[in-house]
């Protein structure tokens, strides 16, 4: 699996849409909490002294059961507990809607620095909300000159060197009804179990380079539609010029599926041979749906190697 980069739990309360508010320590503190782990953890039984599955890497949710509990003990018994718990370090302790820690709990949490914020969502609801945001935020990211695309629906990574024609070719796509995702810059991130999503840095956002013209808004010129900002990765395309004395055969028949590797995750690859009057577009959108075809289990290659083997069998039985 790719490596990812650590959240501090500073990052985690400056993101807006998690709206999180602190509870204990200062800015200094929060930023040498580091979340490594893009799980989350439900307090449960933890809080009660068995912190045997307790992960403390992962940031724990504590709501209105947990709190519950607690409130049953008496002054004693759930100073232990509260002690038991924060003694595992957790990384971080979230507090959801309509529970708010103890100055008994925050006290403790100081003294063993372990940060507490609360939200004003309930448990059933954050959990999957900090997930998401966690999943992006945790996110083992790389940067590749390319174009994304969406045509059809596939997510279309076009590479190849310099003046090759990817955005002459994207421009064309985009005027043929598909999306553009991003032009020249394409930032990747790697999402478990699988994925790969693409999307435009922010100063070429709508923007695409022709050389000749210059910066075209796409979303001015094609309208809203003509874009988007982010697309699962579906397949790899690599525009080469034609080159008839190099010793690389292209592929013929298609029995043999190329793949390419980004951040551990292999898609399928097509190298495209390049020359004067090549209609790239039009390959394009056939590549889309033929990836479409092979999704679906539809193997055109597979099916003529079978009817061709079949044919040379009974050639063989006459």
């Amino acid at each position: 699996m790719p490596s990812t980069t650590p959240v501090s739990v500073k990052q985690l309360i400056d993101t807006p849409d998690l709206s999180l508010t602190r509870e204990n320590l200062d800015d200094q503190a929060l930023e040498k909490r580091e979340i490594k782990d893009n799980r989350v953890q439900v307090v449960g039984l933890s809080i009660a002294g068995f912190t045997d599955h307790l992960y403390r890497e992962r940031v724990q949710l504590l709501g209105k059961s947990e709190n519950d509990y607690l409130n049953t003990l008496g002054d004693a018994e759930r100073s232990a507990r509260i002690e038991s718990f924060l003694a595992c370090r957790p990384v971080a302790v979230i507090f959801t809607d309509p529970v708010r820690p103890s100055p008994e709990f925050s006290a403790r949490a100081d003294a063993h620095e372990v940060p507490l914020l609360s939200t004003r969502m309930v448990s059933s609801i954050f959990i999957d909300f900090i997930r998401e945001h966690l999943n992006r935020l945790l996110a083992a990211s790389a940067t590749l000159h390319a174009q994304l695309l969406d045509v059809f629906g596939v997510g279309m990574l076009i590479m190849g060197e310099s003046g090759v024609g990817k955005s002459e070719t994207s421009l064309d796509l985009v005027m043929r009804g598909h999306k553009l995702i991003a032009d020249d810059v394409v930032e990747i991130r790697f999402i478990p179990p699988d994925r790969l999503v693409g999307a435009c840095n922010d100063m070429m956002r709508d923007l695409i380079e022709i050389r000749g013209i210059g910066l075209i808004n796409v979303q001015r010129m094609f309208g809203v539609t003509s874009v988007n900002y982010e697309k699962q990765i579906d397949c790899i395309i690599n525009l080469v010029l034609w080159d008839q004395s190099a010793t690389f055969e292209y592929e013929r028949i298609g029995a043999t599926t190329r793949h390419y590797e980004i951040l551990g995750v292999k898609r399928p690859y097509y190298i495209i041979p390049v020359r004067h009057g090549s209609n790239l577009s039009s390959l394009m959108e056939v590549i889309a749906r033929d990836h479409m075809l092979r999704s679906q289990g539809v193997n055109v290659a597979a099916e003529f190697e079978q009817n061709l083997a079949k044919k040379l069998s009974e050639m063989g039985g006459a």
